[in-house]
């Protein structure tokens, strides 16, 4: 009786042990399977997503921060998890699981924070983070989100750009439309000035007859005998005022005075060409003629530098721009060479060469300058957006910036330039005539 008594409690056990090991499989299976399950949903996240403990080691990575960090799921697995951080942003990095929103009842951080990660081969990019804290079996672990938001910060940069694009579009409109009012009010007295100035002209010209007829008078007199004392009032009258004098000085200073006038007709004309609103569309345009403009406008901020000369292709077709977007190219790149050359500090006047030609079904306008040179480094960055090698207060490096936007985007052509250190710069730019001929037809 006793034996049954014990095969049957030790049949009753091992039927128990067999179901308890049964559901034990069951039990495993369901967690490998629903391990899965999480690792499917981790993967297929839009973020690189980190389990860390609280030694700092990567516990679980998904997919993507394998592909963010451009490490295998092993290489994760086996650092420390703040290895992922740029060196600059490591230490910083640290104190971010210890925030105060981690120790809030939620133990989830409510607001996002940016810092800079680091991939295998050692490049850097801004990655904006979500930190979340965990308890398990007593032990605590951090839940990183990490998305990396290079894309966001370059389109946050160029819409930084194109918004101070459209500030300076909107204060040189400002500044065009007040420089051609003021144009349009010097124009006016110029004018005065330059009719009397020819007034005075004509008129000297005509005293300088009836002075050299009263000469001839008074001599004929004078050897006559008669009228002495007349004739020597008048010479004496002459004597006073200097005549001889005045018949050299005066018509000299007349010419000077009307050369004067018409510099400052011809400064009035081109401001008011060069601060004509811009037309939306494009439109054939003599571009030497809008150079020569250009460099009317800018006179003041070259003619104490360097010497400016032209070679234009008298042949060269009409172009088809955006008139004030290249007159603007232009004077930006006049006013490069001229701080360029300033910073050479030379006691003689430098030199600015600008001249046109076709190449290839293209327009070329070729600017060269004898300044301080680009070195191999800095000509990858001279078009960037604010990037400058002068002084602080002397460019905000916006001139070559949107000169090339300009050219490349709103003209279709191409802006290269060649440069030598201390010997000088070349900037070529290149304007498609495709246009030209189906821009003539439509007209």
């Amino acid at each position: 009786m006793a034996r049954r008594q014990a095969e049957n409690l030790l049949e009753s056990k091992s039927r128990e042990l067999f179901l308890a090991s049964e559901q034990a499989q069951k039990s495993a299976q369901l967690v490998k399977a629903q391990s899965k399950q999480l690792q499917a949903v981790l993967d297929h996240a839009m973020t690189a997503i980190f389990l860390v403990d609280e030694n700092e080691k990567v516990v679980r990575a998904n997919r993507l921060a394998e592909l963010t960090f451009e490490m295998s799921k092993e290489e994760l697995l086996d650092m420390s998890f703040f290895e992922i951080f740029a060196d600059e942003a490591r230490d910083k990095a640290h104190g971010f699981d210890a925030v105060a929103e981690l120790d809030q009842e939620v133990d989830t951080s409510s607001t996002s924070i940016e810092s800079v990660g680091r991939r295998k081969c050692g490049s850097t990019f801004p990655m904006e983070l979500a930190i979340t804290q965990l308890d398990l079996d007593d032990k605590k672990f951090t839940v990183w989100i990490c998305r990396d938001i290079s894309h966001r910060k370059e389109a946050e940069n160029e819409r930084a750009k194109l918004q101070l694009e459209l500030s300076q579009a909107q204060k040189l409109e400002s500044l065009g439309t007040l420089a051609s009012g003021i144009a349009h009010e010097i124009n006016t007295p110029v004018q005065y000035v330059s009719d009397n100035g020819h007034f005075l002209k004509d008129a000297f010209t005509d005293l300088i007859t009836v002075l050299d007829a009263q000469k001839a008078l008074l001599e004929a007199a004078e050897a006559g005998g008669v009228l002495a004392e007349q004739v020597g009032a008048v010479k004496k009258s002459e004597e006073e005022a200097d005549i001889s004098f005045l018949r050299e000085e005066v018509p000299g200073s007349i010419e000077q005075t009307l050369d004067g006038v018409s510099r400052i007709s011809k400064i009035v004309t081109a401001i008011k060409e060069f601060s004509h609103p811009g037309a939306a569309e494009k439109s054939l345009i003599d571009i030497n003629k809008a150079i020569e403009t250009t460099l009317t406008v800018a006179r003041n901020e070259w003619k104490y530098i360097a010497e400016v000369e032209t070679d234009f292709d008298e042949n060269l077709p009409q172009v088809p721009c955006l008139p004030g977007e290249f007159n603007q190219v232009v004077l930006n790149m006049v006013i490069n060479a001229a701080h360029a050359i300033e910073s050479v500090k030379k006691d003689d006047l430098g030199k600015i060469t600008i001249k046109t030609l076709t190449d290839d079904g293209k327009a070329e306008i070729r600017i060269t300058d004898t300044g301080c040179g680009i070195s191999e480094e800095n000509k990858k960055q001279i078009f960037d957006p604010f990037f400058t090698t002068k002084g602080v207060g002397k460019g905000t490096g916006q001139g070559l910036s949107i000169a090339y936007a300009s050219i490349t985007q709103k003209h279709g052509g191409t802006i290269a330039v060649e440069s030598t250190v201390g010997s000088g710069t070349t900037f070529i730019i290149q304007l498609p005539l495709s246009e030209a001929e189906s821009m003539k037809e439509a007209v």
